[in-house]
Formats: C-alpha cells, sequence, structure tokens
C-alpha cells in the first residue's frame, strides 16, 4: 500500500477581499481502488465543497492528481507545506 499524497494551495485576492483554499488527496480506498479527492472553498467563511473521483491504478489516478494540482497552479493557488498524521 503506498501511503497518501495531499496538497494544500491557497489563493489570497487582497483587493476583492477573498481568500480561498483547495486540498487535493490522493489516498487507496479498502476495496483497492485510488480516491482522488478535492475539497474548496472560502478560508473563514461557511461553504466550500468536495468532489471524489475514483481510478482502478495508481498511475492514472497520480496523473489526474497532478493535472489538477497544475490547473490550480495557473489559476493562481499557491502550495503551502502541509505536514500528514502518522499513519
Amino acid at each position: 500500500m503506498t501511503a497518501p499524497v495531499q496538497t494544500r494551495l491557497e489563493k489570497f485576492d487582497y483587493v476583492e477581499g477573498r481568500h480561498r483554499y483547495c486540498v487535493l488527496r490522493l489516498s487507496q480506498t479498502l476495496f483497492g481502488e485510488w480516491c482522488l479527492e478535492q475539497a474548496k472553498g472560502p478560508i473563514g467563511a461557511p461553504g466550500g465543497q468536495q468532489i471524489r473521483a475514483y481510478f482502478h491504478q495508481h498511475g492514472e489516478a497520480l496523473q489526474n492528481f497532478e493535472a489538477l494540482r497544475e490547473s490550480q497552479v495557473k489559476r493562481g493557488f499557491v502550495p503551502i507545506p502541509v505536514q500528514l498524521g502518522l499513519l
């Protein structure tokens, strides 16, 4: 079993006063599939959403994870170092 991969991205727009986050997490389910989860929304305000996609192959899930991360970076999000808890 491969360790989960997680990235937190944040975007601060001081002109409009909008602060947003996006957390991407890739982990294996109990059934052996790979789950790519995206949680996003405003920082410090109610709301947000979670989106999950399931893949049979780790390589395919990792490619989608990287593509999603790159698309968020292009939109102005910046990766924030986050430490995962002990497994």
